[in-house]
């Protein structure tokens, strides 16, 4: 178990919804997981104070690239 921390793949295409996978290693990684499952790496979000806000670290890294203004969203 490394102490190394990863990001997230980028979520494509912009405006979908999708399971959020490990830069690392391309796993699968649940809100309620710290560290990959598959190599024991920390994934970005890890010191996060729930699992919610977890998510919602995770999310604005996997989405970072989106063209928010083109996809109507406000507070961008």
């Amino acid at each position: 178990m490394g102490d190394d921390v990863h990001g997230v793949l980028s979520v494509q295409p912009e405006g979908t919804n999708s399971t959020m996978f490990t830069a690392c290693c391309g796993t699968a990684i649940c809100n309620d997981q710290v560290r990959c499952p598959q190599c024991g790496d920390f994934i970005v979000g890890y010191d996060a104070p729930s699992d919610h806000a977890r998510g919602r670290v995770r999310w604005s890294y996997a989405t970072r690239h989106w063209d928010r203004k083109a996809l109507g969203c406000y507070g961008y």
